[in-house]
């Protein structure tokens, strides 16, 4: 055992927590506490992940994490790809501006073309216009002719012929039924925010389905309040985990390596709330009607 695993389990056991007890606070599986106590890191799935265990330990019995980083420095792992989120990201946002560079280049061409057809119109408009002044009206009756008696039933055939059309039309949308209103996949909204811990609502949905993939490897641990583990092990590249929660109220999703992350709630992709590497986020789940 290191000087930093024994000052980590004194602190635990003075507090009176065992390791199914540290367990549940920081969703670590419990035979990664037990190689943090014993400085056991080859057991986990790497330095990264050694340090942020680590950290959520110290957290998880009150002590400063940076303090204790400094302090036992010479028992922590080295995190080698520290530097990859800016590098990852860095890349992201060049990927970005050719899109919007198409976008610019295509707005003129746009504007020519809705140009063009505003004039089109303008002229077709001065044509007709023209043309019916230039001309009378072909129906008018020649000057003399007198309107017989004999036209009236026409008149009362046509004005029933109208009523009758009129009541087929009210009973046609009378029968019409309304559209189904197409499920919603949801609307999530930021409740509240600590450093990397952040609070969510999902509202207007009957459904909270999530899929997890990553870019690269990442670790992800996914509760509800009650402390059932509905998935705690890591995802590599081209791994899909998908998990049904639309029964639960309120769940926890802790994340290591968030920028290799990706996530999606009821096939939307999710936005991380913060740039943090790792990451707690709580989302409150309010199915319709319960708002």
């Amino acid at each position: 055992m290191t000087e930093l695993g024994n000052k980590l389990k004194q602190e635990r056991e003075a507090k009176n927590l065992s390791l199914e007890d540290l367990q549940t606070i920081t969703k670590i599986q419990k035979r990664y506490l037990i190689g943090v106590e014993e400085g056991n890191y080859s057991i986990m799935p790497g330095q990264f992940y050694a340090r942020a265990f680590i950290k959520q330990y110290a957290e998880a019995v009150g002590l400063d994490p940076e303090e204790i980083f400094e302090e036992y420095k010479n028992d922590i792992p080295v995190n080698e790809k520290e530097e990859i989120p800016q590098l990852s990201r860095v890349k992201t946002r060049k990927q970005i501006q050719p899109k919007d560079t198409k976008v610019l280049n295509f707005l003129p061409k746009l504007l020519l073309i809705l140009g063009f057809i505003a004039l089109c119109v303008l002229i077709y408009g001065l044509v007709l216009y023209f043309s019916n002044k230039d001309n009378p009206d072909q129906n008018q009756s020649p000057q003399g002719d007198t309107i017989t008696e004999i036209d009236a039933p026409n008149q009362t055939s046509d004005s029933d012929t109208g009523e009758n059309a009129t009541d087929e039309d009210a009973a046609t949308e009378e029968d019409e039924e309304p559209d189904e209103e197409t499920p919603t996949t949801g609307t999530i909204t930021e409740v509240a925010r600590t450093g990397a811990n952040t609070t969510l609502e999902l509202s207007d949905t009957d459904k909270f389905i999530v899929e997890l993939t990553s870019s690269g490897e990442t670790w992800i641990g996914i509760s509800n309040t009650k402390g059932h583990n509905f998935f705690s092990d890591s995802i590599k590249e081209g791994q899909t985990e998908t998990i049904d929660l639309s029964q639960e109220e309120e769940i926890v999703f802790n994340v290591g390596r968030s920028y290799e992350t990706d996530i999606k709630i009821n096939e939307v992709p999710f936005e991380f709330p913060s740039e943090a590497t790792v990451q707690k986020i709580t989302i409150k789940f309010l199915p319709n009607g319960e708002q």
